[in-house]
């Protein structure tokens, strides 16, 4: 477990900062509040593998010279991003404003969580921490100081959403805990006139008043896309140029009509997706088909565009979604190499890729024969792609 770096400040602000051990000091007396406020650049429709920043506004009353708190996370939601090496690295943390002032100190390490959890929904089974501290710097003036009573934005940290979490709806949770465990792992060390040393003093959970929130974010428990239906033939294919969707054995065997409506039999959606099909122009009349060459176009739940895939019915080289004999006589074009578009690879053109009907990655009198003995009734093209070319 990686330790908490002990900088090399003055040796009394040293020693107070690093003890957990409430220290006599000369301004007996001294009270304080600490506000203490959460928030995410990003609280809804999180995805595996996407990365939060979180900022931390601090308020309060007195000259803060030195802090140390426990940042609590969902353990199974999230992981601290770890940035190379050095004080701040674990979490990823960075200061501004005050806390980044000249010779002032701010670390982070991996919070401990060997011993008794903090108490409420905040155990060692469910939530793990970052421990953050900051510690004042010195010069000739004396010690700097925080001090915001209407609070301001002073560090981020960052954590990486864990794919598959669905426990509490996905929500992730990320607080600094204050119950009476937790803190034991605070520290607040004032100072009453920074040029005058002799004046620190350290507040207790008696004399000073902490209050702060708890941040939630709402976890997809997969990343927004399309997926086969359960029980459908349905291949979605991303190893070519393009994305190629097929697999409706049900619209060339049974008659099922392809478009927006009957899509859902074919696809589902996860991680909070939707969808859009674009139609091709009938070659035989001014409607729309949604046959070979029509794009699905996938959007996350905000509306971003996520990918596209190209409806692939093998056998149907013009899109109407119908393999007859025109069709044929396209791929005998392509065969011998009359139309222009059948000069692109099977790779990375929707046409070329309904002709190969086999599926060895070229047009040849093999898928021709195929398209013959669907239209003479002697079996079906396969859908499938499994190389049989015809099914029964």
């Amino acid at each position: 477990m990686k330790m908490m770096k002990k900088v090399a400040a003055i040796l009394f602000a040293l020693l107070l900062v690093l003890s957990t051990v409430s220290l006599s000091v000369s301004a007996e007396g001294e009270t304080g509040t600490i506000g203490i406020t959460i928030t995410a650049d990003k609280t809804t429709n999180l995805y595996p593998g996407d990365i939060v920043t979180f900022t931390i506004n601090i308020s309060t009353n007195f000259n803060y010279t030195a802090m140390r708190w426990p940042v609590m996370f969902t353990t199974k939601a999230f992981e601290p991003v770890i940035n190379g090496e050095g004080d701040t690295a674990y979490g990823n943390v960075r200061g501004f404003g005050t806390l980044d002032s000249a010779e002032s100190y701010l670390e982070s390490a991996e919070l401990p969580n060997n011993s008794e959890a903090f108490g409420g929904t905040y155990s060692k089974t469910n939530y793990s921490g970052i421990l953050i501290q900051w510690t004042a710097g010195t010069s000739s003036a004396g010690l700097s100081y925080y001090n915001e009573p209407s609070g301001s934005d002073c560090l981020t940290f960052q954590l990486r959403v864990k794919s598959g979490y669905t426990a509490n709806k996905g929500v992730g949770t990320v607080a600094i805990p204050t119950t009476t465990q937790a803190k034991r792992v605070f520290y607040y060390q004032g100072i009453t006139t920074p040029a005058d040393l002799s004046t620190l003093y350290k507040l207790t959970t008696a004399t000073c008043t902490i209050t702060s929130n708890v941040c939630t974010v709402n976890i997809l428990s997969a990343n927004a896309g399309i997926v086969p239906k359960a029980g459908s033939d349905i291949v979605i294919n991303t190893d070519n140029d393009i994305n190629f969707i097929y697999g409706f054995t049900s619209v060339v065997q049974d008659g099922v009509e392809l478009g927006p409506e009957t899509m859902p039999q074919f696809i589902s959606t996860v991680g909070g997706a939707t969808y859009t099909i674009e139609g091709v122009a009938d070659a035989h009349s001014t409607d729309v088909s949604y046959g070979t060459g029509a794009v699905i176009h996938v959007f996350d739940a905000d509306g971003n565009a996520v990918d596209d895939y190209t409806i692939i019915i093998f056998g149907d080289i013009d899109g109407d979604t119908q393999i007859e004999a025109n069709d044929m006589m396209a791929i005998i074009s392509a065969i011998s190499t009359e139309e222009e578009w059948s000069w692109g690879d099977v790779t990375d053109n929707a046409m070329m890729f309904a002709c190969d009907i086999n599926g060895d990655d070229g047009v040849f009198s093999e898928d021709f024969n195929a398209i013959e003995l669907h239209l003479s009734l002697k079996g079906f093209v396969d859908q499938t792609r499994s190389g049989a070319g015809i099914v029964d």
